[in-house]
């Protein structure tokens, strides 16, 4: 068997990896429903959610409703803000339509394609 050598993407952390302060990663970021229910990823102040691995650390590919660039979630300050990036079938918290930039609760679902995913912290 031949040893294939690993490489991470820029931006991904793995459960457990440190940020370049020596912080661990503080929140996850986890898929409740979906075609990669269970899928988590790790991150200390924000991450892409999209189609595309190459733009995008939270990679949804097997939902063909998640746009290339779908959306961001960010720290900000105690809270975490959420924020659609023009997509085509657009972001929901409860159930209602992200405009632009939306506050997020730590644990409150939200919607991306087809995909229900929620923050949480580690």
């Amino acid at each position: 068997m031949l040893a294939v050598p690993y490489t991470k993407r820029p931006g991904y952390q793995e459960p457990g990896d440190r940020t370049s302060e020596g912080h661990a990663a503080m929140y996850l970021l986890e898929v409740l429903s979906g075609p990669l229910d269970g899928k988590t990823w790790t991150f200390d102040s924000e991450i892409t959610i999209g189609r595309d691995d190459s733009v995008a650390q939270a990679c949804l590919a097997l939902d063909r409703y998640v746009s290339r660039k779908h959306a961001h979630v960010r720290v900000d300050g105690d809270g975490v803000r959420l924020t659609d990036l023009e997509s085509r079938n657009g972001t929901k918290v409860n159930g209602k339509p992200v405009t632009g930039d939306a506050s997020l609760e730590i644990g409150v679902p939200f919607m991306v394609g087809r995909t229900v995913l929620r923050v949480t912290r580690l």
